[in-house]
């Protein structure tokens, strides 16, 4: 595959980014220039925005979206929707192939462009943040890559500077080296958000360090040796009543689990990394280079598109073939001429909806109680369905917008949380592609990497931990992490615990839940306490194969270096 996809790159294909604003939208296209040409007029903007667009197509028709969502244990939907990635199988399909293959486009053209954008006579901080925007591009990609398949082929410069077409895995703590070294490079390189150089829509210096404190987290978290606790709310959703008939189990059960430290981070010290992202997170905040919005509905309105929250998100263009996609149909839903709420078939389990305090926005606001699911056929009325059944007397007695005629569905796309968050669109919703910015990183992550390396740093958290918490807990509404303390102190470990849930909770289907669990040694775990299927028959059952993604077969039939695929594929 590696000869088909990226020989081209030599030649320089730079077509407009995906990452681009709309100023960089009108800019040109171009195809089949020489690097020596772009050196010489200076058109670093086109070489980032080439580099960026390798993000783009993995979204078209929701590769992406799959391959770091369905494989969790809070999302599920229809059979003919989760019966492949949802259910773990992952080798020779379409998905992962994309996923591997278009971050190293994204790598190989961050590195060229890096290199051609150092030759260019251009102001020095222009030139600067330009190569800071490639290298955190670069580190982006590893950082997914290493934590999806493990070792992996590393490409410090790209083939069109020499490197050879194919090269050995290299080991997690090589890649995470590399990683480090580009992150830090980029802080150091790219503009702050009050610079006034900064293009909104692009990182700043804040990105990289956001990234850096994920990374030591990712770490941290991962060579932490066997034996620490953490409890994940999950367990079954289905039990066998005395006839034998399957019941829905309405609330998730408490599951203790010994974490497993994760392979290939044995070298790493836990603490020094927790150290790393503890002072990195907090020196983020201080900062303020971004700001928490005061509202789940302000977070999520169309007007705070890559607004004061957003630290990383994927750029869009509505209704266009190149730059949308369908994350507001698949997750959402749309409405029909009418008035039936059509699509939106990946939705958040209950088990995921129970977690919550009744008065927390991100199910009041954040999720859709009340679908018109059918019209009847007789009198042309909208049929509606509520959701969850724990609201049934509020339908009985016609509160908060239901009505008595309101009935329950347990359809796999209906008995569910959809997320109101994907609205976060300009254009239409109808079907078509619309610009949803997927959101790689958000300000409401470091505080909570802040508050988990703090935490395990130390006995239980600081006062600063709980404060940064409570931030988000005053946002959405949610009970205080120190009233909470104040019921039953905080140990280490209920403290982590919570802090696992909390990114549950705010970051659901934004691609981050799959990398938790398996970051922490707990995927198998968590995975298999569900059961063998969930509530729609979606299979969960994992084995340790899991822990690992199969690399493309064209990667390791190509690549003479890579003799077997990993451990199970």
């Amino acid at each position: 595959m590696k000869p088909k996809i990226f020989n081209y790159i030599a030649l320089l294909f730079i077509t407009i980014s995906a990452f681009s604003c709309d100023d960089m939208l009108d800019e040109k296209v171009y195809t089949f220039v020489s690097g020596e040409d772009l050196v010489a007029n200076k058109n670093y903007k086109e070489l980032v925005a080439g580099a960026y667009n390798a993000l783009s197509y993995p979204f078209q028709w929701g590769n992406y979206h799959g391959m770091v969502n369905f494989d969790t244990d809070y999302q599920t939907g229809p059979g003919w929707a989760f019966g492949s990635l949802g259910a773990g199988n992952y080798y020779e399909n379409g998905d992962n192939t994309n996923f591997y293959s278009y971050y190293y486009i994204a790598i190989r053209r961050a590195s060229y462009h890096y290199a051609l954008v150092s030759q260019m006579d251009i102001p020095e901080k222009e030139k600067n943040n330009a190569m800071g925007e490639l290298a955190f591009l670069k580190a982006w990609s590893y950082f997914n890559l290493v934590q999806y398949y493990g070792d992996i082929p590393l490409y410090k410069t790209s083939i069109s500077e020499g490197a050879p077409l194919n090269l050995p895995r290299s080991s997690i703590k090589e890649v995470y080296e590399h990683i480090i070294e580009c992150l830090q490079f980029a802080e150091g390189a790219m503009y702050s958000t009050h610079d006034a150089g900064y293009t909104k829509g692009h990182p700043s210096l804040g990105a990289a360090k956001a990234l850096l404190a994920k990374v030591y987290c990712t770490i941290g978290s991962a060579s932490m040796a066997q034996g620490n606790n953490i409890t994940v709310s999950g367990g079954p959703a289905i039990r066998k009543d005395d006839n034998g008939n399957d019941v829905r189990i309405a609330f998730p059960a408490n599951v203790a689990i010994n974490k497993n430290q994760v392979a290939g981070y044995e070298g790493f010290n836990s603490d020094d990394y927790y150290r790393l992202a503890a002072d990195k997170a907090k020196e983020l905040i201080d900062l303020n280079e971004y700001e928490l919005y005061d509202s789940q509905q302000e977070l999520w309105s169309p007007a705070s598109k890559n607004g004061k929250e957003f630290i990383f998100t994927l750029q869009t263009v509505p209704q266009n073939d190149d730059l949308g996609n369908f994350m507001a149909t698949d997750y959402c839903g749309y409405y029909k001429e009418n008035g039936e709420l059509t699509s939106g078939y990946y939705v958040m389990r209950d088990h995921w909806f129970q977690l919550f305090d009744v008065s927390d926005e991100r199910i009041t606001w954040g999720v859709i109680h009340r679908i018109p699911f059918s019209t009847n056929s007789s009198t042309g009325d909208l049929e509606w369905c509520y959701y969850p059944a724990r609201d049934s007397i509020k339908v009985r007695l016609g509160q908060d917008g239901y009505q008595p005629t309101d009935v329950l569905r347990y359809d796999a796309h209906l008995y569910g949380s959809k997320l109101l968050k994907f609205r976060q669109v300009t254009g239409p919703v109808d079907g078509t592609r619309s610009d949803f910015n997927f959101p790689y990183m958000r300000y409401a992550e470091v505080l909570l990497l802040y508050a988990e390396a703090d935490n395990e740093l130390n006995n239980g958290p600081s006062g600063r931990a709980i404060s940064e918490v409570e931030k988000l807990n005053t946002r959405n509404k949610s009970l205080l992490a120190s009233d909470i303390g104040n019921i039953k102190p905080w140990t280490k470990e209920s403290f982590r615990s919570y802090i696992l849930e909390e990114r549950a909770k705010e970051f659901a289907q934004e691609g981050i839940r799959r990398f938790d669990l398996l970051r922490w040694g707990i995927y198998l775990q968590t995975m298999n306490a569900i059961g063998r299927t969930d509530e729609n028959g979606v299979i969960k059952e994992r084995e340790q194969r899991h822990l690992l993604l199969p690399l493309p077969a064209n990667e390791v039939n190509t690549n003479q270096y890579i003799e077997v695929n990993n451990s199970g594929w």
